[in-house]
């Protein structure tokens, strides 16, 4: 069943007038807007719109839920925004935080946030209860990443190292070499990591699960930040400074030039939209102002509905 989303009424968290948002379909390509405080959405042929310009105070890092829910940090304001696929936005978090970046689920659903700020991991459980998870090993962390194991890895902007987590906190560093100013990570498929150096303005990284790197391209960027392979192991680069583009890379390291440009604003955090695996919450019908039906997830009664 396809399921309409509209936004037009405060019944469903948003003001009178607000754009009518369609569920996104699985593969488009989420960016965080730093410049403008938005975030677009991008199709696999290269399309922009933007999903969502409402409760964010320079956007970083993204991720998302098993129920196809978008999390964002706000680095200026200490949160983390959740949107569901419509683009209705609340508040996930307040508390734990300082100068958010990195976001990444585990297995469980909880919610992990690097504490750019005061050098820790913060998790999250699925009602948004926090508790340190990490501090030993961090300096500066921007990117978070699990591995096929449940194995946290994030990328010590900082210490120029990347540094492991097992399921239960236990820290070790897993890279120290070939690192400068090291941002966005992400996995691919074979569960090699991959790591964008922010300092070296143009380089990814790219590490075989015993840490053995390597250098995977050269972007052709200035300073690239957010990292995210879509489902044919194709890696895409957000450049964060003059640029504002995004380019995409095959798994052979060959550029194909520039993704897109459109809609972009200082790039951050890039996350693929996955397929739901998880059925979806509890919904509501609302009775909306154009006399059709429309879906809105239930809101947890602890969270805060932004205008």
């Amino acid at each position: 069943m396809i399921k309409i989303f509209l936004a037009a009424t405060a019944l469903v968290g948003l003001t009178i007038g607000a754009p009518i948002l369609a569920q996104a379909a699985p593969g488009d390509l989420y960016v965080a807007n730093r410049g403008n405080n938005t975030i677009e959405k991008i199709t696999p042929g290269g399309v922009s719109s933007v999903f969502a310009s409402t409760g964010m105070s320079e956007p970083g890092f993204l991720a998302f839920d098993a129920r196809g829910n978008l999390f964002v940090s706000n680095y200026l304001t200490n949160t983390i925004v959740e949107f569901t696929p419509s683009g209705v936005a609340s508040v996930f978090a307040s508390t734990g935080l300082n100068s958010p970046y990195g976001l990444a689920f585990d297995g469980s659903g909880n919610l992990y946030a690097a504490n750019y700020g005061n050098s820790t991991i913060e998790k999250f459980t699925p009602d948004g209860t926090a508790s340190l998870f990490a501090s030993a090993g961090l300096n500066a962390p921007i990117g978070l990443a699990f591995d096929s194991s449940g194995n946290l890895y994030a990328a010590n902007y900082g210490g120029n190292t990347i540094e492991k987590f097992t399921p239960g906190g236990v820290g070790s560093y897993f890279a120290t070499s070939g690192l400068s100013g090291p941002a966005g990570l992400a996995f691919d498929a074979s569960g090699n990591l991959y790591v964008a150096n922010y300092y070296q303005l143009r380089e990814v990284e790219k590490f075989t699960p015993v840490g053995t790197g390597s250098l995977f391209a050269d972007t052709g960027s200035s300073g690239p930040i957010g990292l995210a392979f879509d489902s044919s192991g194709n890696l895409y680069t957000a450049d964060h400074n003059a640029g504002d583009e995004i380019r995409k890379f095959t798994p052979a390291g060959v550029s194909g030039s520039v993704f897109t440009t459109t809609g972009l604003s200082q790039p951050y955090g890039l996350a693929f939209e996955p397929a739901v695996t998880e059925a979806p919450e509890p919904a509501a019908l609302a009775i909306l102002g154009t006399g059709l039906f429309g879906l809105s997830v239930a809101r947890r009664r602890s969270r805060h509905q932004l205008a």
